[in-house]
């Protein structure tokens, strides 16, 4: 092509003809070449592009060249001028476009060069990526060829990650294979290196996702070389061409076949050790284990101390100090950093591990500590044991006569398991505070665990419940006697209270449920003003509630410390004494047979109820009503006459129990209205 002559335009209003007369020529020119090679674009050469970069030049020097002419602008040449000149910016534009496609093909000629490596494909892929990230010109998009190169370059990229793909794999062969009850999985690493490599670096800057090899990793290899025992083969001497990983499993075994940790860190370490022949290093910041361990080391570190070293950490003291386990993990987590398997993330995650084994340790004592509380807490133990007055008795207590008591075997073996507990606690000072919580635990557990396990028993049977109220008391004897050793934890203090509650409001609902009983019964004692004579239903009904002391007596005399027992037995006695002189008592009309009837019931009360008690003398004291009881028979029994001298104008005994008008009322019910009773009756002020 030739060169555009080189015009001066000294004075543009001489010369304004030749400059549009190049121009018209400059153009027709350039719509010959488009017009010409422009239909196919593959059909331009390099030459041809050559040509069309010398005339980009010289027509920008000449839009340079015109746009310094001083003209008037309303010339009509002057607008000629400036529509030549959008023409031939135009015609650049068009060079342009071409130049880049033209471009783009030739790195698309190059990628079938023989001798090409994975990662010079790579490089001209990208460098297409970037030229056609690159739109210079919004029209390349709409161009219709453009759009085929965008899809020949995905076609290409495609081609290499698959490549990429077959290769690494053929390289890097995992498999599995699965059988009736066993597994096998075989890993085979070419000791091609140069070619690993280019693979490697060139899936790395592709940026490829390692997640499938992660999770054969995982799943095939690791989680069953954690929790299962393997039959591992590895070798990288026999072959010279590959190493090789093999593993076989049962896929089902029972957890008392799981291999211990040093096994476990022992296979994991071999396994490691064989894997790095694939351990490409890309640069001094990478390599490829970092990669995977960017994806999976949270995982195995986690199902490392999850499914095995949580398991194997000891649970007795004695365990614990013959563990290398500390060290163990510390080394291992030293040779995971060795092998570069680290992500920057969770490179100390063993280590942090290895430094809390021994609260983990604790933890778990503490927790086996509690289970076999639990276990004893379980035991239904009907055995009862004697416990003397100085192992029972409260700490400080003012009692002026102590007394022996039934306890559950159940409770004197936690009693002795917390004596135990409570001496590990300050033989191991570390420890010492897990431990005493850990007896605070027990503690709270027995009230809740036990009542809810014996509900049945306890409500329903009075010996279990009063024996659970001894038991109750018992461990909070045990608390008080350790006080100085317990001191320093608060929450003693209301465990304490709370244990204390506990049996008492267990006894406190059978004494209710005897209460209620002994009401029930005592509705066969019905006195009305039509009743004649007492019959046998009057008489059932008070035996029926003597049988039902003599019954408490028998499983209660023996189990409760006397006070307790005199105080809840001689209650229910009270109680029973005043429901049956209230009733006698609302009587408007007592006739001989009735008052002889009711001597008889008061009778058969006297001469049963002290025998409830050690001391039959003692009823006197413990049940309120029994001297009233005494003077209502008296006065059952008493003339107008004996009734006046033991009421002595106010001063004699019966004023202790009896009010005026309780006596008038009685006379008026004993006796008919004569002189005789008007005179007792005004006698009685």
């Amino acid at each position: 092509m030739e060169k555009m002559e080189q015009i001066q335009l000294e004075n543009v209003t001489f010369n304004v003809p030749e400059v549009l007369s190049c121009i018209s020529k400059y153009q027709e020119h350039v719509r010959d070449i488009v017009n010409s090679n422009y239909v196919d674009f593959l059909s331009i050469n390099r030459d041809m592009l050559d040509d069309l970069k010398s005339l980009e030049t010289d027509i920008k020097e000449l839009i340079a060249s015109t746009s310094q002419l001083t003209v008037d602008k309303s010339n009509v040449a002057w607008n000629d001028l400036r529509n030549y000149q959008r023409d031939l910016e135009e015609g650049i534009r068009g060079y342009k476009i071409a130049r880049k496609l033209l471009s783009i093909h030739d790195l698309f000629e190059s990628l079938n060069l023989s001798g090409n490596g994975y990662e010079k494909t790579a490089h001209i892929l990208t460098k297409i990526k970037t030229m056609l990230d690159e739109l210079d010109d919004p029209v390349l998009e709409e161009l219709h060829f453009f759009q085929g190169l965008i899809l020949r370059h995905e076609t290409e990229y495609d081609k290499l990650l698959n490549d990429l793909d077959v290769t690494f794999n053929k390289l890097v062969q995992l498999q599995q294979r699965s059988f009736q009850n066993t597994k096998s999985v075989t890993i085979r690493i070419h000791k091609d290196e140069n070619l690993l490599y280019q693979v490697v670096v060139t899936q790395l800057k592709t940026e490829h996702n390692f997640e499938s090899v992660c999770q054969f990793l995982l799943e095939n290899v690791f989680a069953p070389v954690i929790v299962k025992p393997v039959s591992l083969i590895c070798d990288e001497k026999s072959n010279e061409q590959s190493v090789l990983i093999q593993l076989s499993y049962q896929l089902s075994v029972g957890e008392d076949l799981r291999p211990g940790y040093k096994t476990v860190l022992s296979n994991v370490m071999q396994i490691f050790y064989n894997l790095s022949n694939m351990n490409i290093v890309v640069s001094d910041d990478e390599c490829l284990f970092k990669v995977l361990a960017r994806q999976m080391k949270k995982r195995l570190c986690s199902l490392l101390m999850e499914q095995c070293l949580d398991r194997d950490i000891p649970d007795t003291i004695e365990g614990m100090k013959e563990s290398s386990m500390v060290k163990d993990v510390c080394e291992f987590n030293a040779f995971l950093k060795t092998t570069n398997f680290v992500d920057g993330e969770n490179d100390d995650l063993l280590e942090e591990y290895a430094n809390s084994i021994e609260t983990i340790h604790q933890k778990k004592l503490c927790d086996n500590v509690l289970d076999t509380a639990v276990q004893i807490m379980k035991h239904e133990s009907h055995e009862m044991v004697l416990i003397e007055d100085h192992e029972y008795q409260f700490v400080g207590s003012t009692s002026a006569r102590l007394s022996s008591c039934m306890v559950t075997r159940t409770v004197v073996d936690l009693k002795k398991f917390l004596d135990k507990v409570l001496a590990e606690a300050f033989a191991n000072g570390g420890a010492a505070d897990r431990f005493i919580q850990t007896i605070a635990t027990i503690l709270e557990r027995y009230m809740v665990d036990v009542p809810m396990a014996n509900e049945k028993l306890l409500f329903k049977i009075p010996q279990q419940s009063a024996l659970f109220r001894n038991d109750c008391t018992y461990l909070n004897y045990w608390l008080q006697k350790n006080d100085d050793k317990l001191k320093d934890h608060s929450s003693f203090a209301t465990i304490s209270e709370a244990l204390k509650a506990c049996g008492e409001d267990i006894f406190q609902h059978q004494l209710n449920t005897q209460r209620t009983q002994m009401m029930q019964a005592l509705n066969g004692f019905k006195l009305s003003i039509h009743l004649v004579e007492l019959g046998t239903e009057q008489q059932r009904a008070v035996r029926q509630c003597v049988r039902q002391f003599e019954l408490l007596k028998n499983v209660w005399q023996t189990v409760l410390p006397e006070s307790v027992y005199k105080q809840s037995l001689s209650g229910l006695v009270d109680q029973f004494l005043r429901e049956i002189m209230k009733r006698i008592q609302n009587l408007e009309d007592i006739t001989t047979a009735i008052g002889n009837g009711l001597v008889l019931l008061i009778d058969i009360i006297t001469e049963t109820l002290p025998n409830l008690f050690k001391e039959p003398s003692e009823i006197h004291q413990l049940v309120k009503q029994w001297t009233k009881l005494l003077q209502l028979r008296q006065i059952l029994c008493g003339s107008l006459v004996e009734i006046t001298e033991l009421w002595a104008e106010g001063k004699g005994p019966l004023t202790m129990c009896f009010s005026a008008e309780e006596i008038k009322h009685m006379v008026r019910a004993l006796f008919q209205n004569t002189k005789q009773r008007q005179a007792c009756i005004a006698s009685i002020v």
